[in-house]
């Protein structure tokens, strides 16, 4: 029998220097990818994120920000492949 951990790309730690900029612009990622119902609130997953839109852009290839979102939240250890549906709370 396989785990689910099985299915998930290899992960590596490293560590990474950010300015307060990149904070703010990833904070405004959150807030794009939030809109599209996905809930990808880490670093990381913000992180991972902007690097395959930026690999897409950068190879002159069309990418749809949900579809990648959703890979990214998919393949992290931590949500175990479990989207969480945005919620509102008013």
């Amino acid at each position: 029998m396989t785990s689910n951990n099985d299915n998930l790309p290899k992960r590596i730690v490293r560590t990474i220097t950010l300015t307060e900029d990149d904070l703010f612009l990833l904070d405004g990622i959150e807030r794009i990818l939030s809109k599209t119902g996905q809930r990808v609130k880490t670093d990381s997953k913000l992180i991972r994120t902007a690097i395959q839109v930026a690999h897409q852009s950068l190879h002159g290839k069309a990418y749809d920000i949900k579809q990648i979102a959703e890979k990214v939240v998919q393949e992290d250890g931590r949500s175990l492949s479990k989207l969480l549906p945005k919620s509102n709370k008013d």
